[in-house]
């Protein structure tokens, strides 16, 4: 069974949500789509934890009847100040946690082992999480999140080298401090950003033509979009409505 509790207001601009699967009567596969986001999940039945980084297009996830998992879903734009690594070396990928957190892995396993009921996990995770943030507060890169901030208000329709302009620094230093920092490109980011919000319009607006959604949702034709959504969710904008 999955199921997804959103955070408390003191971690509501840094983690999405916290999720949960467990005690699923059969063993099933599904589609994970990018979403802006990195999980940090916990198998509590194989006593092991990843990282699974930010992704830019889909992946094919098999859980089993064994399967105990918890996960911490994180807004990848405050995520990067916690890893002296570059987050791109994880994009696309699932990387166990002792390789980044060789100091935590084993005791968040056996606390949140021990620890029986559901949301008392939780609150033991929003804990750590804030106790992690706290330690790495000044390593957040002001100028990266307010371009993430940027692109998010504009729904992903922006033009780099405006934003770079506006921030009165070299399209090559920014894109490089973006992708170390979030872990893809600025163009990447925004390809993900701008299908999350088409895919939103595509299933509230009903009546609209998919044709006017992709123009209202800057690209270029119809085709353009297609073959974004084939690309990125593996299916047709139509799949979504």
């Amino acid at each position: 069974m999955y199921q997804e509790i959103k955070p408390s207001e003191r971690l509501n601009a840094i983690i999405d949500s916290f999720w949960i699967f467990s005690q699923n009567k059969a063993s099933e596969n599904f589609k994970v789509l990018p979403d802006t986001c990195a999980d940090l999940i916990f198998d509590l039945n194989q006593n092991k934890a990843f990282l699974s980084g930010i992704m830019t297009n889909y992946q094919l996830r098999e859980l089993t009847i064994e399967s105990d998992l918890i996960g911490v879903r994180f807004k990848t734009e405050k995520f990067g100040s916690l890893f002296e690594i570059p987050l791109y070396e994880t994009k696309n990928l699932r990387t166990e946690l002792s390789q980044i957190f060789p100091f935590y892995e084993e005791n968040l396993l056996t606390e949140l082992n021990n620890i029986k009921q559901t949301l008392h996990k939780v609150d033991f995770l929003e804990n750590f999480v804030i106790t992690l943030f706290q330690k790495n507060y000044n390593r957040q890169d002001n100028l990266v999140l307010s371009v993430v901030q940027k692109i998010r208000s504009l729904k992903g329709n922006i033009k780099i080298s405006d934003i770079a302009k506006s921030n009165n620094i070299s399209l090559r230093q920014l894109e490089r401090r973006f992708k170390s920092y979030i872990g893809l490109t600025i163009k990447e980011f925004s390809n993900v950003v701008r299908f999350r919000n088409t895919k939103e319009l595509i299933n509230s607006f009903t009546e609209t033509s998919l044709l006017e959604i992709a123009f209202d949702s800057g690209f270029f034709d119809h085709s353009h979009m297609n073959y974004e959504f084939n690309r990125i969710s593996g299916e047709n904008p139509s799949y979504f409505r």
